[in-house]
């Protein structure tokens, strides 16, 4: 009989404590266990819905619905085959020899299953209340000081991916394994959970585990209506930089805000775009105040619709609430966002750094109390939710190359008395090898003091020359028509 091919390459992976070592994924005798893995949670995240605590009651009433909770860890796919046990994550680290895996293992054997992928969360046990969890088992994850430390990690499963080579589909079959497998596991369990007929049950699952216990949030999985996550809804403030104008019967109304988190260094950490918790009334004062404050950016960023956004100086600052903070895509990778340079006059853009995706966010309030500084919106408020990787590294090491300006037409002309200004700008970004910036763009402003909105703007991308240019000549044909004079 040939002899069973290890899952794993020991010699490549780096001991850190004991038995525990660590390793990538192109390690493994099959390394498509990350994408594996990657897939997973990609079409959980997919189904994910994101339900506010006191929305509960506006949930479909169905029955045997499982509620579980949450745990603020470390996604991982468990992989056991009878004999050896590993774990990969969506971004490819694999680990093996942590004592709730061996127990694990052997639990399993005991229950006489041969092979299955399991979903679980590392976690550290005993320490649902710690402010920053996640960032406790990243510490311990990769430098454990002691047998102890690693004797504190704990496997939380929550789905069962495989079992015997074929997906388990109905949530109660899955919990009757998990329940059954791992009941005297000390180091590793079945995630939490409860069968819930109706919303009172699963108000106080929240309420014992969330507010109680200060888990992260409640998953809700039913086998017709998917999933759902409870979270408790957070706060912080961040500087409005920038806004877009409404359309058809919202035009000269305010669409939706650019907001950002400051960083240490100075610089503008782009965090969301708000759209939701405004009134009417709201939409056009802001927008109304926010027109006076436009200031000129080598940066254009657009909201969902395309448009683009009118930049403004830092500021006022705005409190927003959201139900989530997701710092990496359905990759692994971490979620990056512009990081913007305000001189005072105008914004530059640095790059593109790690920060998060906001899930749900929300206007609350103004807070006139505070300006756009390091203190009063710093990126400090994120780091307290989640990790945020570099968030301490200074944006301005990585300044990207000043943008050049190739071509500036104006036309004046002068109507009832008042002088109307028409420009064409065409610049070369130098950056377009980020991925992240067009080659080139062609920028147009038509000033008019007797319209209603007095300035509007075009704005054209491309990342060739020969294309920029020929907007460029496209736009000057229609601005530049009737009685138009080039100014010296």
């Amino acid at each position: 009989m040939a002899k069973k091919k290890d899952s794993i390459d020991k010699k490549k992976l780096t001991v850190k404590k004991g038995e525990y070592a660590v390793g990538k994924a192109q390690d493994l005798a099959d390394p498509t266990w990350q994408g594996k893995a990657r897939e997973y949670r990609r079409r959980l995240s997919a189904a994910m819905r994101a339900v506010a605590s006191h929305d509960i009651r506006s949930l479909p009433k169905v029955r045997s619905v499982y509620a579980i909770r949450k745990y603020d860890g470390e996604f991982t796919y468990v992989v056991y085959d009878g004999t050896s046990i590993f774990s990969v994550n969506p971004g490819g680290s694999v680990r093996v020899g942590l004592p709730c895996f061996e127990e694990t293992a052997e639990l399993l054997r005991k229950a006489k299953v041969t092979s299955c992928v399991l979903a679980a969360e590392l976690y550290v046990t005993g320490d649902m209340g710690n402010r920053n969890p996640v960032q406790a088992i990243v510490s311990l994850l990769r430098n454990p000081k002691s047998a102890a430390d690693l004797k504190r990690i704990g496997l939380a499963v929550f789905d069962i991916a495989q079992l015997e080579g074929k997906p388990v589909e109905a949530v109660a079959e899955v919990f009757k394994h998990l329940d059954k497998w791992f009941k005297n596991g000390k180091l590793v369990r079945a995630a939490e959970h409860i069968v819930a007929d109706k919303h009172e049950a699963i108000e106080d699952a929240f309420t014992n585990w969330v507010i109680g216990d200060g888990a992260e949030g409640v998953v809700l999985r039913h086998d017709r209506l998917g999933y759902y996550k409870i979270k408790s809804r957070h706060n912080l403030d961040a500087a409005i930089i920038g806004f877009s104008e409404g359309s058809d019967n919202r035009k000269g109304m305010l669409h939706d805000l650019l907001v950002a988190v400051m960083r240490d260094d100075g610089t503008f950490h782009e965090i969301a775009r708000i759209g939701g918790g405004f009134t009417e009334d709201d939409r056009k004062e802001i927008f109304a105040d926010l027109r006076k404050r436009i200031v000129p950016s080598e940066y254009v960023a657009v909201n969902n619709d395309y448009v683009a956004y009118e930049m403004i100086e830092p500021g006022p600052v705005i409190e927003i609430s959201f139900l989530d903070l997701i710092p990496e895509n359905s990759k692994g990778d971490p979620v990056k966002k512009m990081v913007l340079d305000f001189n005072g006059k105008r914004y530059s853009a640095l790059s593109r750094m790690p920060l998060v995706s906001v899930i749900s966010p929300q206007f609350v309030r103004f807070r006139d109390d505070k300006e756009a500084n390091s203190e009063d919106v710093n990126i400090s408020q994120v780091k307290d939710l989640v990790p945020v990787q570099d968030a301490d590294k200074p944006a301005r090491a990585g300044e990207l190359k000043p943008s050049e300006l190739l071509e500036r037409i104006v036309y004046t002309k002068v109507m009832h008395g008042s002088p109307m200004v028409r420009k064409l700008l065409l610049w070369k970004t130098n950056k377009e090898d980020t991925g992240d910036f067009p080659g080139y763009v062609v920028y147009g402003t038509d000033f008019s003091p007797n319209r209603k909105v007095p300035l509007e703007r075009d704005i054209k991308v491309s990342n060739n020359e020969k294309t920029a240019r020929r907007l460029l000549d496209e736009m000057a044909k229609k601005y530049f028509v009737g009685g138009w004079e080039k100014a010296s």
